[in-house]
């Protein structure tokens, strides 16, 4: 009886894994390349605006070199601050979210594109340089 249940707990271990990677896979799988610690700070680091689509249109950030964040999708705004921590992309903002920071990893899909995949594994956002 006590294997069988060890063998269903490490089966459920391996689902668990295997799912929270399952976005992963065809990213990686598609040629985009995850960015590291230097890449990220390149591109986040320097003052630029980039685009994410949304749900009825298009939000703007801006980045600034200090680490502040600026979002306006048109019928609001919020302001909040990012950081490059262990090869993720950080990030709060003062309301969006309530506040919470959300960390992601950012693979280069093209030469003006970058996906967001969340700690679980799925895509969050697609930016796209300016």
């Amino acid at each position: 009886m006590k294997r069988h249940v060890s063998f269903l707990l490490a089966l459920g271990v391996l689902v668990l894994q295997w799912s929270c990677s399952f976005h992963e896979l065809p990213t990686r799988r598609s040629g985009a390349n995850r960015l590291g610690q230097s890449e990220l700070e390149r591109l986040f680091l320097t003052e630029r605006t980039v685009e994410f689509s949304i749900i009825g249109g298009v939000a703007t950030v801006d980045y600034f070199p200090d680490g502040r964040q600026i979002i306006d999708w048109g019928s609001g705004k919020d302001v909040g601050t990012f950081r490059i921590h262990q090869e993720e992309f950080c990030s709060a903002w003062s309301s969006v979210r309530n506040g919470e920071e959300s960390c992601s990893k950012i693979y280069k899909i093209s030469d003006n594109e970058y996906e967001f995949v969340g700690s679980d594994g799925t895509s969050a956002a697609v930016m796209r340089l300016k």
